[in-house]
This record gives C-alpha cells, sequence and structure tokens, in this order.
C-alpha cells in the first residue's frame, strides 16, 4: 500500500472513530506499528491528525482550519448532491469565483462538457482539478501558499481578485449559526470570501447539513449576502425563518 493511500485510509477512520489506537490500525491497515508510527508524526506535522498515547485523535477546533485531506474525507455523498445542484447555475460563456473549499471541489469534476468559461480560484487543488479536467481558463491570485488547506491567501490575493468581476461567487464555510451568520476558522479565508463576494453579482453558498449551528473564529458575512444556499437536508424552522426573512432561496439537493 502507497504512503498516500494510507494517509487517506487512516484520515477517514478518524472521521468515523473519532480517536483510534496503533494496535488497531495494525489490524486494519496490515502494517508495522513502526510504519504507522512514522505515519501518524508524518500526519500531526501537516495537522491531519493529533497524536496521543497509543493511538491518534482527530483534529476539532473553532479556532484552527482542518486540512484539505481531513474535509476531504468528510460528508462526501452530500458534497457530490450539493455539486450536481450546482450545475443548474453554471452557464457557457460566464465567469466565476470558486474558494478553496472541498465542497466546491465536487462540483468541478461535472464541467469537462462546459465550453467558454473562467474561473478565479484561491484554491490549488481547485485550480489543478479545472486544468485537467475541464476547457476553462483559469486565474490563480498571488500571495501566500498555506499547505495545510492548499489555498492562496494574504493580501495579495485580496488585491488581486479585485481586478475580476464574475457572474457567481460558490463557496463554502466553517460553519452556519443563527446570531454570528457565515464563519471560518481562519480570518485570511474570511478575508478573500469577502474579497470574491464583493467582485460578483451572484452569492451560492455550499453547505451540508454538518455546518448548522456551529461557529468559528472569523465572521464572512451574515445571511444577507447570500443569494442562494444549497444544502442536503431542509434546515430547521428557526434557520428556515431567518433565510427567508433575508430573501436567501434555499435548494435542497
Amino acid at each position: 500500500m502507497l504512503i498516500n493511500e494510507r494517509h487517506n485510509q487512516i484520515a477517514a477512520l478518524l472521521q468515523k472513530e473519532k480517536s483510534i489506537s496503533i494496535k488497531r490500525l495494525t489490524s486494519l491497515l496490515f502494517v508495522s506499528e513502526a510504519t504507522l508510527r512514522r505515519d501518524l508524526t508524518v500526519m500531526e506535522q501537516k495537522g491531519l491528525l493529533q497524536r496521543n498515547y497509543g493511538g491518534a485523535s482527530i483534529v476539532e477546533s473553532a479556532a484552527e482550519e482542518a486540512s484539505l485531506l481531513v474535509r476531504e474525507q468528510k460528508q462526501i455523498k452530500e458534497k457530490r448532491k450539493i455539486a450536481m445542484k450546482c450545475l443548474d447555475f453554471i452557464h457557457e460563456g460566464e465567469s466565476y469565483f470558486v474558494d478553496s473549499s472541498s465542497t466546491v471541489t465536487q462540483m468541478l469534476y461535472y464541467l469537462r462538457n462546459y465550453k467558454d468559461l473562467t474561473f478565479i480560484t484561491n484554491g490549488l487543488n481547485n485550480a489543478q482539478i479545472l486544468a485537467n479536467s475541464s476547457e476553462a481558463k483559469v486565474y490563480l491570485p498571488s500571495g501566500i501558499v498555506f499547505t495545510k488547506t492548499n489555498s492562496i491567501l494574504g493580501t495579495e490575493a485580496v488585491e488581486f481578485l479585485k481586478n475580476f468581476f464574475c457572474s457567481a461567487f460558490f463557496f463554502s464555510c466553517g460553519g452556519i449559526s443563527l446570531n454570528e451568520g457565515i464563519t471560518e476558522a481562519s480570518y485570511e479565508q474570511s478575508l478573500v470570501k469577502r474579497a470574491m463576494m464583493n467582485q460578483s453579482k451572484l452569492h451560492i453558498l455550499l453547505a451540508d447539513h454538518t455546518k448548522f449551528s456551529k461557529i468559528f473564529l472569523c465572521r464572512t458575512c451574515g445571511f444577507e449576502r447570500i443569494d442562494y444556499l444549497i444544502t442536503d437536508q431542509l434546515p430547521e424552522t428557526e434557520f428556515m425563518a431567518l433565510l427567508s426573512k433575508n430573501n436567501v432561496k434555499v435548494v435542497i439537493a
């Protein structure tokens, strides 16, 4: 088994079980304890997990953004359903901002047959997917590369984004709460998303049901800035009332 494949399997197991012992990993992955200790050390250095005595646990913090590998393992079926609904908003000849989120990633795989699209993204992974699986023109901003989230952030990125104006902005978030609105674990991510929002006509939030009733460190925007919310389950009554009050159209995937 390749190292990257092992790391993906470990991340998937942690998403399911929250914590796991080295002994259990050896029985599931059929590799030595020494190999697994090295794997866990490398993954901890990348921010993918937290080591503890005899094993490892998932990183969960409202003040720390999860790594791309961890995010890609979460709610995959829900994200794919949401991605399919996004296609209703994609039109040939138009331009779009997309963030670096793993939810948006799922949408990009379905664009192979579209012509004359332009995307501006701060996601290195998302830019690569667009380049490999579509004929879209892709712009990446300059700025600081955050390897943990595979994204480009910083004031240079924000300034670069001001050169464009797009039909729509597809983005996800860390959490959605009644009082604080749309939040992120990273201040830098919030700044980039606000810049994309300011330079686009339509704002489309992609969020599965696990995002609701969660508050993270930095506020990106209030509900009044959202035009559409695409999610996998009907939000609770209180959320629906607030979304309706702010003229947010809810699309259930």
